[in-house]
């Protein structure tokens, strides 16, 4: 059966493109909205969205913006946007056949029905895709929990932009963070962030709300996360570096690497000074602080 509140049926949308284009095509579905997504080929990357009355709209709009991925130097390909329905049932045994549970640092990621023996230090996060987008899956997910893992403090408060399926505020509260407030723009998102923090045993501890930058009115943050996008990274930038306790630190995801040097011009301009990049495969995360503010002791 499907988690409580969600469709009886659901949307498979592939995209077919070029293997170099593949990457890009799943951070598409994952910013749209996705829920669970996977790549049943080399040049193919698949995804689902409830069938309701935004999903026409959804794929319009990502037919658009695969077409588009040349102008950012990709080869698109086909560019090949295809849709059918799926009963909530068999979507729900697709995901168990790829999902598997992944180590990221000290941080586990697995499903439910994985047993994880847990090291010294780890800590195992329980996602369900057939719950919501943002299973571990891919490479900008990697990179913020790796940034997370070298900069949360013991005690730190963290803030967690376009939240998902809230994977990063649900890591950071099993890391040790003392206050964690996660935030999306998707109200459909929202509950699923909430089904996955109580299914971890951190619904007390993690507060999921609609909204974005400028509906977060909490400042001192010793850590921000936004996996999203380069846009939405620069336009938080000014009113995060204003919101970050003293040697706290901004993390940017859900970048394109041949967009790094534009993003760190452009943190630049609001006033950080970027620390590292990390990079996988085509994605980069950046890490920032206010210019003239030193790094916090973990």
């Amino acid at each position: 059966m499907p988690p409580h509140g969600q469709p009886d049926e659901w949307i498979r949308v592939s995209i077919q493109v070029t293997p170099a284009a593949v990457e890009a095509a799943g951070e598409l579905l994952r910013a749209a909205g996705c829920s669970g997504w996977e790549n049943p080929a080399p040049d193919t990357v698949a995804g689902y969205f409830p069938a309701d009355g935004r999903a026409e709209e959804r794929i319009a709009a990502l037919q658009e913006q695969v077409r588009a991925l040349d102008q950012y130097g990709l080869d698109p390909g086909p560019a090949l946007v295809t849709a059918q329905a799926v009963p909530a049932r068999a979507w729900e045994e697709v995901w168990k056949e790829y999902f598997r549970p992944a180590r990221i640092g000290r941080v586990i990621v697995a499903p439910t029905s994985e047993k994880v023996t847990l090291g010294e230090g780890e800590v195992v996060v329980r996602i369900d895709p057939g719950m919501a987008f943002g299973s571990g899956a891919h490479a900008t997910t990697r990179l913020c929990l790796l940034a997370l893992q070298q900069e949360l403090r013991a005690g730190g408060r963290v803030l967690d932009l376009g939240t998902g399926s809230g994977i990063l505020a649900i890591a950071a509260s099993l890391l040790g963070a003392s206050r964690v407030l996660a935030v999306d723009n998707d109200p459909e998102v929202v509950p699923i962030a909430q089904e996955n923090a109580e299914l971890n045993g951190k619904a007390a501890e993690i507060t999921i709300c609609e909204g974005d930058i400028t509906t977060v009115e909490e400042s001192g943050w010793d850590l921000v996360l936004a996996n999203i996008a380069p846009g939405p990274v620069l336009q938080a930038a000014p009113r995060v570096a204003g919101m970050l306790a003293e040697g706290g630190a901004y993390v940017g995801a859900g970048i394109p690497a041949e967009r790094a040097s534009e993003v760190e011009a452009g943190l630049t301009s609001a006033g950080f000074r970027v620390e590292r990049v990390l990079r996988e495969a085509e994605w980069v995360a950046i890490v920032a602080r206010p210019a003239g503010a030193a790094a916090a002791s973990t």
